[in-house]
């Protein structure tokens, strides 16, 4: 069964099994819900399952038809050469699309171009065209199409008609964070297929079995920052997050203390707005090196935008205290400086700060000018 493959995503597993089980696989999936909690996961069960030399699983119209497939029946066989293909990413029929194939692309012009997006002559090359072709082992093919939502409008104009019109035994499937990045028409042709966040015990006890390394401080801090996501929180344990946010911790504590302390006057409290853009060209740095294809300032926005985050998270954890809510706190460690920061402020004034911050990532995501939007922001936080 899919279910044995991927945990906690109960409603995702559910629609695929049905659809299995009562002959009625459509053609185009799209899967969607955060990165890291198991998308990819189903639709490799879901490819092993009806590429498996050895299912029981019939993809013929005629055969779907008179009979859909048993519960017991759901489940690849994990020894035939098909599974072992798969589990080892050389099916011939397993056809894997995302962005860094355009380096792979027979049209020079196109391998100089940086990987940001998912490029029509990538789906052309790498989706359309094999899309037409036979099965080589003679059962389907199936596209797995990562980060969908970063296709391009052309792109996705140019699959239209793949989505809506496949061969007999091909099958789809997109993959996307947010599937309202998505034009309407694509959707419209794809059997959603929504993905929840996993639970923060399970990413925890996950961490613990993929990065040992850990202390239980740490994991548990990665864990509850992951918005339950493992992917979230392995990337963020790869750029040493923990550690940045206990430096952040540090610097916002004691930068309020002395605002309320000095009326707003500078005084000794530390400069947040220096602390701010050096920690962003630093994790951007490591971001830059994980994605080599993105700008020098998309990686240091995108720091940037980490460092904002983790801020925010810092204030949630203020309005909790101040709010008197019973929910856990992400930085547990330092909550005696956060109930010192909770005890002199409205529950009011600290959702207005995390809207201001929320503002000011907003600002920079239309490519505002950086310094003037910190500026603004560390001043509004005053």
């Amino acid at each position: 069964m899919l279910s044995n493959k991927v945990q906690h995503q109960p409603l995702a597993v559910k629609i695929v099994e049905q659809g299995l089980l009562r002959g009625r696989v459509p053609h185009a999936y799209l899967f969607h819900g955060p990165d890291g909690v198991g998308k990819e996961t189903l639709a490799l069960a879901f490819a092993e399952l009806l590429l498996c030399s050895n299912s029981d699983v019939d993809l013929t119209t005629a055969a779907r038809k008179k009979q859909a497939a048993k519960q017991s029946e759901l489940a690849a066989c994990g020894r035939c050469d098909d599974c072992r293909g798969i589990a080892a990413g050389v099916h011939p029929d397993l056809h894997i699309v995302h962005r860094y194939l355009n380096r792979e692309h027979p049209d020079s012009d196109v391998r100089k171009r940086k990987g940001l997006e998912i490029s029509i002559d990538v789906i052309r090359h790498f989706l359309i065209e094999p899309v037409g072709r036979t099965p080589i082992r003679g059962r389907a093919k199936i596209f797995i199409v990562r980060e969908a939502d970063r296709m391009t409008v052309q792109a996705q104009n140019g699959l239209l008609k793949t989505l809506e019109e496949p061969p007999q035994t091909t099958f789809l499937i997109l993959l996307a964070d947010n599937a309202n990045s998505l034009l309407p028409t694509t959707q419209s042709r794809c059997q959603g297929v929504p993905f929840d966040p996993l639970p923060i015990s399970f990413v925890e006890s996950r961490l613990g079995e993929l990065v040992p390394k850990l202390t239980p401080t740490q994991r548990s801090w990665y864990a509850r920052s992951g918005d339950g996501s493992i992917g979230k929180a392995l990337e963020a344990a790869q750029d040493g997050l923990f550690e940045l946010n206990e430096r952040l911790s540090t610097v916002l504590g004691e930068w309020l203390t002395a605002q309320r302390s000095t009326g707003g006057r500078r005084g000794r409290a530390p400069d947040l707005l220096k602390f701010w853009t050096e920690e962003a060209g630093s994790i951007g740095d490591r971001y830059q090196k994980r994605d080599p294809d993105i700008t020098d300032t998309d990686a240091t926005r995108r720091g940037l935008f980490t460092v904002l985050r983790l801020t925010a998270t810092w204030f949630a954890d203020v309005l909790r205290l101040s709010a008197g809510g019973t929910l856990e706190l992400t930085n547990v460690k330092h909550r005696p400086a956060l109930e010192k920061i909770a005890g002199g402020v409205s529950p009011s004034r600290t959702a207005d700060d995390i809207h201001r911050i929320a503002e000011t990532e907003r600002q920079l995501d239309l490519n505002a000018n950086t310094q003037l939007c910190l500026e603004t922001l560390v001043a509004d936080l005053a």
